[in-house]
């Protein structure tokens, strides 16, 4: 994506025997369901505006056809069914309870990983998980294991403004989530939070559930 004086636009390049193809189109919305044929291969991306910017996201699944199975693509699973406040890639579920073993923290970002920006929420529960060490180099996070050896093996390694994070714990969010490309929701009572499957799709990047 890219932005001149009229504003953000997609700039869609393609090397040689890559073959792009629109399968549907939804102006009132926004959206359109782009396909990407490289030799057999078929990868859908799902693009459109979400509130303030346009976005892209790569669709899972083999029955992608329109714009509406698309957005039904990326859906948790979890959520199916059941009412839910969405706010970009993270998916929120009322909940009465959090584990009693849960960590409590303030002001704690959620990201997916693969230097995306995070989401940041007011109050929050953690439970369970892997903690990972984050840094640019390493948006989705290494365990301590790798870590040690890095430091180990690379002197300059430890100058990677690492952060320490926890991945794919089960969450929990409460109050204001704020994201600069979102308007702010705010969750009264507790919430688990889910994370759409892009991360599913063969053709996204590495995802991970960071925070």
């Amino acid at each position: 994506m890219g932005r001149d004086r009229s504003g953000e636009f997609f700039d869609i390049r393609c090397h040689a025997g890559i073959t792009p193809e629109v399968l549907d189109v939804r102006p009132g919305i926004h959206h359109l369901v782009l396909m990407v044929r490289d030799g057999r291969a078929k990868y859908k991306f799902l693009l459109g505006r979400d509130e303030r910017h346009w976005f892209a996201a790569a669709v899972p699944g083999d029955g992608v056809r329109d714009v509406r199975s698309a957005i039904a693509s990326l859906l948790p699973t979890e959520v199916e069914g059941r009412s839910y406040t969405r706010q970009g890639e993270w998916f929120f579920v009322r909940v009465r309870d959090v584990p009693p073993d849960a960590l409590y923290f303030r002001h704690e970002p959620l990201s997916r990983g693969a230097g995306s920006k995070p989401h940041l929420c007011e109050e929050l529960m953690r439970r369970g998980g892997t903690t990972v060490m984050v840094s640019p180099a390493h948006p989705n996070g290494i365990d301590a294991v790798e870590y040690q050896t890095l430091i180990a093996s690379d002197p300059d390694a430890w100058r990677l403004n690492w952060r320490q994070m926890v991945r794919d714990a089960q969450v929990f969010a409460r109050g204001d989530v704020r994201h600069r490309d979102h308007r702010t929701i705010h969750l009264d009572g507790w919430h688990r939070v889910y994370m759409n499957r892009e991360r599913f799709a063969a053709h996204a990047r590495q995802i991970a559930f960071l925070d």
